[in-house]
């Protein structure tokens, strides 16, 4: 399992990436757009399948409420 502290890490090396990045020129969208597309790619490739088909449902669900 996953501890507390290498979220944490992950967490501070990815808004390192992303403040880089942002400084850089590039578009906060696209930065996005890039992780949230291969945040998805990693959950299919390590999910059984029903759970990530029912996980984007769900994603897609919530996308679609208006607030």
């Amino acid at each position: 399992m996953v501890g507390d502290e290498e979220i944490a890490e992950v967490q501070a090396t990815y808004r390192k990436l992303t403040s880089e990045l942002i400084l850089s020129g590039v578009d906060p969208i696209l930065i996005a757009g890039v992780l949230s597309a291969s945040g998805v790619r990693m959950y299919k490739h390590n999910m059984v399948r029903e759970e990530f088909l029912n996980m984007m449902s769900i994603i897609y669900d919530e996308a679609m409420k208006d607030d």
